[in-house]
């Protein structure tokens, strides 16, 4: 459970190992800056098609990264390092900018929790490493144009879920490698194509590379529930979940590893089908209440929810605490109490559902009573 709650953290570290990795490569052996060098220099598992080198700057086309059994698990169209070479001699190099377009990463999280994809041999650990020993190196700006990453979970839902993300736009400041605790400012956009829908996905705020410390502000709006039916389907116990959307707004700040995100959410849409084989439940609570409530508010369901933990903590589960609150946030909104919907999320039962409930705090138990 600790893993998967930091898996997170741990794909945008690798999405930050990968793009150090190669733009301190393509930098620092820029005097000989020929294809098989730079191969050389990070490994069999990098490739580049092709390396142009002018002054202050170096491009490089389809770099790709292989898994151990041959499969591409990063791929970038272009990538262009802007800076004055004449700074490597100097105890901090400053690159002004890392441009990427069209990045690509598969993400792959086996069914242990363990990330599988992608891993790094020992040489471009120890190609970092000795890098960050030679000085600082300063990213004045990091631009990520049209990303795409798949992102494959086998551990957290019942089955596994492949969850795409496209059009990714992002902007990072300023980046000191070795990492610190300087605030790194980012924005970011994307989409999330499933089903009929395109998920629109906006977030800003600031990263402690070193500490992990965050603080972001995120807004989704379409989110498809249905791909994501395996993260709160409970097989004998829901509903066939047929159609709906959620929109959601949260406010996350991480503080040495403890997480504190309050949120808004509206289901919107929902269409279910009940029968043979199937439940009466919907995110743990009973659908005819769900969709009698909203065929008298337009359709929409909301609900109010606040995420907390510690990600230090082995029992905690973000995805899991995060799925169990805005249950919690819908029975609230319907009037319906914790007891009586604890015996259906997740198969929590009445002893784990006191526990959850002990948790949740004096204001939310009086909500739902």
């Amino acid at each position: 459970m600790r893993r998967r709650s930091k898996i997170a953290l741990r794909i945008a570290g690798i999405v930050a190992f990968v793009f150090i990795v190669a733009a301190l490569a393509l930098v620092r052996y820029s005097n000989t800056i020929v294809k098989a060098g730079v191969e050389k220099a990070l490994g069999k598992d990098f490739s580049f098609e092709s390396i142009d080198l002018k002054w202050g700057s170096v491009r490089a086309r389809n770099v790709v990264m292989k898994d151990r059994a041959g499969k591409p698990v990063i791929h970038v169209e272009e990538l262009t390092v802007r800076a004055d070479f004449m700074n490597i001699f100097k105890e901090k190099y400053i690159i002004s900018s890392l441009r990427l377009e069209k990045p690509y990463i598969y993400v792959e999280v086996d069914n242990k929790g363990r990330l599988a994809s992608p891993v790094f041999p020992d040489k471009e650990k120890k190609l970092l490493e000795k890098e960050g020993q030679k000085g600082a190196v300063s990213f004045e700006e990091v631009i990520i144009s049209h990303g795409s990453v798949d992102y494959l979970d086998r551990k957290t839902p019942r089955v596994p879920v492949l969850t795409k993300v496209r059009d990714i736009e992002m902007q990072l400041g300023h980046i000191t490698f070795p990492f610190t605790n300087e605030p790194t400012k980012y924005s970011m956009q994307a989409h999330v194509p499933a089903g009929k829908s395109n998920a629109s996905v906006k977030s800003e705020g600031t990263i402690k590379l070193a500490s992990k410390d965050a603080e972001s502000v995120s807004h989704v709006r379409g989110l498809d529930i249905v791909h994501f039916k395996p993260y709160y389907d409970k097989k004998g116990k829901s509903v066939h979940v047929k159609k709906g959307s959620m929109d959601m707004d949260v406010r996350a700040k991480i503080v040495s590893h403890k997480i504190h995100a309050p949120g808004h959410a509206v289901i919107k849409g929902l269409e279910v089908e009940t029968g043979p084989g199937f439940g009466d439940r919907f995110m743990g609570v009973s659908a005819s209440l769900v969709l009698s409530f909203m065929k008298k508010n337009g359709d929409q369901l909301p609900s109010d929810f606040i995420v907390t933990g510690d990600f230090d903590n082995p029992k905690f589960n973000l995805i899991e605490t995060f799925m169990t609150r805005i249950s919690y946030g819908i029975a609230g909104q319907l009037g319906v109490s914790v007891e009586d919907i604890g015996g259906s999320i997740f198969g929590a039962g009445a002893e784990g559902t006191k526990k959850v409930g002990q948790g949740i705090g004096k204001g939310f138990k009086k909500l739902f009573k």
